[in-house]
Formats: C-alpha cells, sequence, structure tokens
C-alpha cells in the first residue's frame, strides 16, 4: 500500500511540474502585420501592431488628438525604404525609420525618426528625418482593426494609407524612376570608367592576355582619371611586358614622384625597384 501511494505521489509530483511549465497559447490582442510594395525602383515596407476598437472611442478618445502616438501598438511602427523617395513631398534617403503621429481631427502630423527605439517616453525632436502634415478624411464606415496599406500604385508614386475607426490618412510618396534610369542609359552610353578600364587592363597583364590591349585599356583609364601613381604604375609595368623599358622607366620616374607627394611608401618602393631593375 505503502508502494502505491508513493508512485502516485511521484505520479502527482510529475504532473504538476510538467503542467506548471506548459505554456499556454493563446492569440495576441494586437497581431502583429508587415507588408511590402514595390513602386518603380523602390520598395517599402511596413511593421506594425494592429490593435482593434472593442467598442472603444479611439481618435479623440483613446488616442487623444494632438498627442504623440506610436501608431499601433506593442512595438514602434517602422517605414523602410530601399531607395531614395520624396514622401509627403520632402526627401528621404534609403533607411529604416520609427514612424510616428500625431493625430488631429482634421489633419495628423507624420514623423520619420532615426532613433530606431524611439517610443512616446523617449523621444526627442531632434531625432526626427522629417515631419509633414497631411489631412485626416473621414470615412462613412468603422474599419474595426488597425491598419496600414500602399494604395495608388503607379510607376513614379504609391500612397501609403493609415486607416482605423472612421478616419483615413494619406501620405502621398514619389520616385524618380526617369531620373535614375536615365543616369544608368547615360552612364552606360559613356562606357567604362577610369578604375573599370584599369580593372580590365590589369586583369589582361595578371592572366597573360594581349599587352597591347592591356595598355590601351590603361592609356584610357588615365585620360579619364588623370595621372594618379597607381594608374601609371599599371602603366609602367605593361610596357615593360611590351619591351618597351624606356617608357617603362619614364612612366614609372612619373608615378614615383606622385608615390611621394602622397608619401605612399609601398608604390615609392615598388617603383624604385623596377626603375633600377629595368635600367640594367
Amino acid at each position: 500500500m505503502k508502494k502505491v501511494s508513493f508512485i502516485l505521489t511521484i505520479c502527482a509530483l510529475f504532473c504538476a511540474v510538467t503542467f506548471g511549465t506548459a505554456q499556454i497559447n493563446t492569440p495576441q490582442p494586437s497581431p502583429s502585420a508587415s507588408f511590402t510594395q514595390k513602386f518603380g525602383l523602390t520598395e517599402i515596407k511596413m511593421e506594425y501592431s494592429r490593435p482593434s476598437i472593442k467598442g472603444r472611442s479611439i481618435f479623440g478618445g483613446i488616442v487623444p488628438y494632438g498627442e504623440l502616438w506610436r501608431t499601433g501598438a506593442n512595438s514602434a511602427t517602422k517605414f523602410t525604404t530601399s531607395d531614395s523617395i520624396t514622401f509627403g513631398g520632402k526627401g528621404l534617403a534609403a533607411g529604416t525609420y520609427v514612424l510616428l503621429t500625431k493625430p488631429g481631427q482634421g489633419e495628423w502630423e507624420i514623423i520619420l525618426n532615426k532613433n530606431p527605439d524611439v517610443s512616446v517616453f523617449n523621444y526627442k525632436p531632434e531625432d526626427n528625418i522629417l515631419s509633414v502634415k497631411v489631412p485626416a478624411t473621414g470615412l462613412p464606415f468603422s474599419i474595426e482593426s488597425f491598419t496600414m496599406l500602399a494604395s495608388n500604385v503607379t510607376t513614379n508614386t504609391c500612397d501609403l494609407q493609415i486607416l482605423w475607426e472612421n478616419t483615413m490618412v494619406m501620405i502621398p510618396m514619389t520616385n524618380d524612376v526617369d531620373g535614375k534610369v536615365m543616369a544608368q542609359i547615360k552612364q552606360k552610353l559613356a562606357g567604362p570608367t577610369d578604375g573599370e578600364y584599369a580593372a580590365m587592363a590589369n586583369y589582361y597583364l595578371d592572366n597573360g592576355k594581349d599587352p597591347k590591349q592591356a595598355l590601351e585599356f590603361m592609356n584610357k583609364a588615365l585620360i579619364m582619371g588623370g595621372d594618379k601613381f597607381w594608374l601609371l604604375r599599371g602603366k609602367s609595368l605593361i610596357q615593360a611586358k611590351l619591351g618597351d623599358k624606356a617608357g617603362a622607366i619614364a612612366t614609372a620616374k612619373k608615378s614615383l614622384e606622385l608615390s611621394k607627394t602622397a608619401k605612399n611608401q609601398d608604390y615609392i618602393r615598388m617603383n624604385e625597384k623596377s626603375i633600377a631593375e629595368w635600367g640594367k
């Protein structure tokens, strides 16, 4: 009998420990949400929480007019843009920002703040990247859950909408697609940069390819980038490879003088060594 009692006691303790440490999975009262939207060459992302009305008075009630609001619930609401855009008519660089608001009856102030840990309790206006004011529009119906979405998407524009209760706020965003595409086309039509020509020349030299073509690439790099000691050093090596030791020495001397001006000891040493070897 004592043995049975002991076993029952152990089982009871095991159940108490097991059920005492088990976690009950319940839904979040304000579930997290996110979305991404591509417009033009930019992708935006919103990360926020979605509280519900639950019979309460929201704007002018639990969210007072004229006071800073975290714009959702739980964690800070975050806005990310992959490229520079205009946000509410103001320029905004690529990055991730905390979005805060000051709701009003007819107008809201939308704030983007650079402090990733900002809240209504440690908010500092000097950390604001920008703030814009946009109209608040009444809706003929009620929206139970706080909602943010992208709408009116075109190649160059997109609107960020904030909707809750019977209020809608819309922030226009633009992306200079044409200017960016035309800049890319102009760059491609102009051909490689001086650095790209130098990289091609060095690749030819290092991999035993046509040294005449390598010299042509390096000359183009010098025309575009001007006399730089590292470019001249590369040219002298190609000239030496072609058997033009006199030309290589003359070019290396130019590189040496510029290296001394820049106080670059590595290039000073390499040029002096090459000049001595090629002059034998």
